[in-house]
């Protein structure tokens, strides 16, 4: 292999931290269940939440908004943490803001977290980095860590789902024995789908892609259509599944590959009918979900599980495939060309004022 080794190929550090996952899920589970008296009162006394995230914390958000709303009874949002720091007022006592950011250095949401203090919001911190500025914003009693250990590959795998656990964390802080369960089962089923060759999906031929999902898989969609742009280095669309179909559904050909992702039987027939319009424009189409069936070209069939977990399940089949169609195309997933691992924005405050 002219000196080549598995330490040194091209996708080695994404592929090794994608198969952390259900490990360091299982951390970040069971050190969110050790906060959870910590964080039940916070959410019970809200009267709204309100997400902090970009990238891949921002998919995350996604999905906490949905738990939030689904399994605590609160309403919840993800909100822009520059217009939050930088345009938005109002008070916000009352509220929780939760801020999520791997490296709890992102400039944008350390603004706008402490915009939300200062505007009497609750604030919670979610991070992988204890000792970042993010982190020193709040007591130890309202700070989730992802327990991810460090993530070298560009495109976030195991910084994402430790990131949905302790979201998962915030939102079932009241009612813990879900937690439990979660901690106890979630892994398993994540090696499960991992170990699985009929969960590759093989898109390196499309030039165009398209990603979505409904309900909690909103955020794989998400995270996948970022997946596949750090990865390709091109513009891929992202659409909650219904929206996709109310008229974007047109814009697909038989250069686009969409993938579609339901976490519940809704998310399933919409899927389906997104499949049926799709491929009748020539699109190749793959479906993941615990259906038994689907008339797809490709469908990545998951174990059947509550809605709460199918996307830790789902998302994988899409790291992976963004993985693949990155060597395939001849480039290394590890380090996408012009990316790093910490965005930082410069502030904008003051902005238009005369």
């Amino acid at each position: 292999m002219n000196g080549t080794t598995a330490a040194t190929m091209p996708g080695h550090r994404m592929r090794a931290e994608m198969a952390e996952q259900p490990e360091r899920v299982r951390a970040a589970l069971r050190g969110a269940l050790e906060r959870a008296d910590d964080l039940a009162p916070l959410v019970a006394a809200a009267r709204q939440v309100l997400l902090l995230g970009r990238g891949s914390s921002r998919s995350a958000s996604t999905y906490a908004a949905e738990a939030f709303r689904s399994l605590a009874g609160v309403p919840a949002c993800v909100m822009s943490p520059a217009h939050l720091a930088w345009s938005a007022s109002g008070d916000l006592h009352g509220s929780l803001v939760v801020a999520v950011s791997q490296s709890g250095e992102s400039t944008e949401i350390l603004a706008g977290a402490q915009a939300a203090v200062e505007r009497g919001a609750d604030l919670v911190v979610v991070t992988n980095s204890p000792d970042s500025t993010l982190a020193g914003l709040v007591p130890e009693q309202r700070r989730l860590l992802f327990l991810a250990g460090r993530e070298v590959a560009v495109p976030a795998t195991k910084s994402f789902t430790t990131s949905l656990a302790c979201l998962l964390g915030i939102a079932a802080a009241g009612r813990p024995e879900l937690l439990s369960e979660a901690a106890d089962a979630v892994p398993d089923l994540m090696s499960t789908v991992l170990d699985d060759e009929a969960s590759r999906i093989d898109v390196a031929a499309a030039s165009d892609f398209v990603c979505a999902g409904e309900g909690y898989a909103e955020a794989v969609g998400e995270e996948g259509a970022i997946k596949l742009r750090e990865t390709l280095s091109r513009p891929v669309a992202v659409f909650e599944t219904s929206e996709f179909l109310h008229g974007s559904v047109n814009s697909v050909s038989d250069r686009t590959a969409v993938l579609l992702a339901a976490s519940d039987h809704v998310g399933e027939r919409l899927g389906e009918q997104a499949v049926t319009e799709a491929a009748l424009r020539g699109a190749h189409t793959v479906t993941v979900s615990a259906a038994d069936r689907s008339t797809a070209a490709q469908h990545v069939r998951l174990p059947a599980t509550p809605s709460h977990w199918a996307p830790f399940l789902a998302v994988l089949p899409l790291q992976r495939a963004a993985h693949d169609a990155a060597l395939a195309q001849g480039a290394d997933p590890d380090t996408p060309a012009g990316l790093t691992k910490v965005t930082r924005i410069a502030s904008v405050a003051g902005a238009g004022a005369s």
